[in-house]
């Protein structure tokens, strides 16, 4: 693979360094700017090529901290096959242009505690990345394609080639923006990191936080599954889903499906499996009108 797409003084294991741990249990941080561009090329050359149902896109995150990770972890085999897993097993979706940001912030916390801060690395990419993805979508897609977009097919239409050179320089600016993002991530994270120093684990606690109410809100609003099922007394019919189940808790049979598959997940079967499951499941259950 080219340079461009690979550090030139990339060694195997055998040959790299061992990793410099500091008294205090953290390590030596080791990447540079040219590490962190390389990211970023790799993650504009994968993008969302490689997107899935399970985990977003995450194998884009692995894809483009490849070289970074192999890096941080030097000789350690073993601690750099944790860390691949880890980027391939972290959902991560955010909106390509800013998406950047948060993964260099990311490595920043990793180059800094190897595999102690990937849970906060995970932490911090599933509690932004929606934050990040509003902001990325209102400056980045909206604002600037609706305006410059306008005024460029308008000149076109005028028989202006303006126009076209317009929208060809707002998509080169986009590129160059995003062949930094991962330098300005991390440096981020990096200033993140020494000015809170002792903090650093208060600070964890509140992403951790952060994150399961983002999963929590997930279920509840992209978790669609109610139940048509009516109990009649008399001459009074009450829903089994707005009378009883909403009353109880609203979105109950959401809760009870995430944590289901939860389970199912932490059992180790495979999430092929479980969709098929799903489908399996909701068809048997709306043919016969138990769910809708």
């Amino acid at each position: 693979m080219s340079n461009f797409f690979k550090p030139k003084d990339f060694k195997d294991f055998k040959d790299a360094p061992a990793p410099v741990q500091l008294p205090d249990g953290s390590y030596e941080p080791v990447l540079n700017d040219t590490d962190l561009k390389i990211c970023s090329r790799r993650m504009i050359l994968m993008d969302t090529a490689p997107y899935s149902y399970a985990t977003q896109n995450s194998p884009a995150c692995a894809f483009s901290a490849y070289y970074a990770l192999r890096k941080i972890y030097g000789n350690d085999e073993d601690g750099f096959k944790a860390a691949l897993l880890n980027q391939l097993d972290c959902v991560f979706n955010a909106t390509p242009p800013v998406s950047g940001l948060l993964l260099g912030a990311g490595l920043a916390l990793e180059d800094k505690g190897h595999l102690n801060g990937i849970h906060a690395e995970n932490d911090l990419k599933v509690g932004l990345m929606g934050p990040l993805s509003g902001i990325g979508d209102v400056f980045i897609w909206i604002l600037p394609m609706t305006i410059l977009g306008s005024i460029a097919g308008y000149m076109a239409m005028e028989g202006s080639p303006v126009g076209i050179l317009l929208w060809c320089a707002l998509w080169m600016a986009i590129l160059v923006w995003r062949q930094q993002n991962y330098v300005q991530g991390y440096k981020a994270g990096v200033s993140f990191i020494s000015k809170l120093g002792d903090k650093l684990s208060t600070v964890t606690d509140a992403a951790s936080i952060l994150g399961l109410t983002v999963v929590g809100s997930l279920i509840y609003s992209s978790v669609k599954i109610t139940t048509p099922l009516t109990f009649t007394f008399g001459d009074v019919t009450l829903g089994m889903q707005e009378g009883v189940l909403d009353a109880i808790f609203p979105n109950l049979l959401a809760v009870i499906l995430a944590f289901v598959v939860y389970k199912l997940i932490k059992k180790g079967v495979k999430l092929n499996w479980i969709i098929l499951g799903i489908l399996v499941f909701s068809c048997i259950c709306s043919a016969f009108g138990i769910l809708a």
